[in-house]
């Protein structure tokens, strides 16, 4: 199934051939980077012997093999794992966002549902679970941890002292203030047990081996079994630099204060893996999933230019900033002529006040690409959160094109409102531009595709 599964309402109206283009183009994209596509090309299972991206597993002398999952996309990540290892996968669990999971159809394979953006006691049991199975590895045994983004919502453990109330608050303000992935991540990451490489020291002695796929700008391996550069002075600072230092919870600023100096405590290094079994494979990031629909957009005669895959910034503000790249393609031909397909990827923001409405990012990328590009019938975009969903909404992005904005005063919807009140999924919705994919198997940040025709317009 394709992974935009409302494309007969959104191309209904508007510049219905550059939206039925830019839907192929994105789910292909997506198509590109889902699991089933990218672990056999990674994994291979010959005659007892595992082989995962240039090194060897003897099964046939290995105890267990057991999985551990967690993340948005990770049950088919699991999934796909399973499919190549057959009755020799043992037992595993896998963390879903809340509404993600189900049977998965796999022997011996537990599946927790949990909150997320926001960790929640469900979170809190998973993680308890996945780090006792983690324990009762033993030394022959080889454990695949399955990590896509969500998964440091997901695994909700904080250290002693600190609530999962208190984890929960100090992620809502963090989200709510606009910060991104490595401030939040910074944050958590040192009121966990079982983040920032904590867990492959749970899995120690067996054997490790992660497969990632990466849902951050810096594009490097992350998650519980992987070393983190961060520290507990990298806390304090992403709290004080977004103003949060005095609202959090006391139990965490008595935390991260009360370990500054404690190096024993500090999450694993680099150094500190050394002596562990453990090795980590990216399957794939943002750029892979740019490069794809840029093959895609191309394969349809359309000529692509990849902007940048790690575009961050305030969500409207980039949706603004994009749109007058778009109008110079369209006017100038510049830095490219028309008709070209514009793509970036990377992972904006929204700062909220306390009586925002309904949206995320994406969608409040395309209300401020929409409104910058008014009247250009040549240009159209798409944004989408390649996981499908975008923010706390069951939508995954949204559709525009130059006569967005003169629709929307048709239909009574106030884009520019919208925004301020950070309310851009009621009016992408009214419009017909919001796009819904449900759960795609994958994770890999945002992605946008921008069509420019030029003069003319589209036909």
């Amino acid at each position: 199934m394709a992974p935009i599964d409302n494309r007969e309402a959104l191309c209904s109206h508007g510049a219905v051939e550059a939206r039925e283009f830019l839907i192929d183009v994105v789910d292909g994209a997506l198509d590109a980077v889902h699991p089933d596509r990218l672990v056999p090309d990674r994994l291979t299972l010959r005659e007892g012997t595992l082989h995962v991206d240039g090194r060897s597993y003897d099964l046939e002398a290995a105890g267990e093999v057991l999985v551990l999952g967690a993340g948005k996309g990770s049950l088919a990540l699991v999934g796909a794992v399973s499919d190549v290892l057959g009755d020799r996968l043992s037992r595993g669990i896998v963390v879903e966002k809340r509404g993600q999971g189900g049977d998965p159809g796999i022997d011996g394979i537990e599946v927790h549902e949990a909150g997320h953006p926001i960790p929640d006691e469900a979170g809190h049991r998973a993680a308890r679970a996945v780090m006792d199975l983690a324990r009762d590895a033993d030394e022959d045994d080889l454990v695949i941890a399955c990590v896509t983004g969500g998964a440091s919502a997901l695994l909700a453990l904080p250290v002693d002292g600190v609530g999962v109330d208190d984890l929960a608050e100090t992620t809502r303000l963090l989200l709510g203030a606009g910060a991104p992935i490595e401030d939040v991540n910074a944050v958590r990451t040192h009121l966990s047990r079982v983040k920032g490489g904590r867990l492959a020291g749970a899995v120690h002695p067996a054997t490790t081996v992660t497969l990632v796929i990466v849902d951050e700008v810096a594009g490097e391996p992350w998650g519980p079994t992987v070393p983190d550069p961060t520290t507990f002075d990298d806390a304090v600072r992403a709290l004080e630099k977004h103003d949060l230092w005095d609202r959090v919870p006391r139990s965490v600023r008595e935390h991260l204060d009360g370990n500054r100096n404690r190096l024993e405590n500090e999450t694993p290094t680099a150094e500190a893996f050394e002596p562990l079994d453990s090795h980590a494979v990216v399957l794939a990031d943002a750029g892979d999933v740019c490069e794809a629909a840029c093959e895609h957009a191309a394969e349809r005669g359309v000529e692509p230019m990849l902007l940048s895959t790690v575009l961050e910034g305030e969500s409207r503000e980039v949706g603004t900033c994009l749109a007058g790249i778009a109008k110079e393609v369209a006017t100038n031909g510049r830095p490219v002529g028309p008709p070209c397909a514009v793509v970036s990827g990377g992972e904006t923001t929204v700062t909220v006040g306390a009586n925002a409405g309904e949206g995320g990012p994406n969608q409040e990328f395309a209300l401020g690409f929409a409104l910058g590009i008014e009247g250009y019938d040549g240009v159209a975009a798409i944004a989408v959160g390649t996981d499908g969903t975008d923010g706390p909404t069951d939508l995954a992005g949204g559709l525009v094109d130059g006569g967005t904005v003169e629709r929307a005063e048709r239909l009574g919807v106030d884009p520019h409102g919208a925004l301020r009140a950070h309310d851009s999924a009621p009016a992408l919705r009214e419009l017909g531009d919001a796009v819904r994919t449900g759960p795609t198997g994958t994770n890999v940040m945002d992605l946008r595709v921008i069509l420019v025709r030029g003069e003319g317009g589209f036909e």
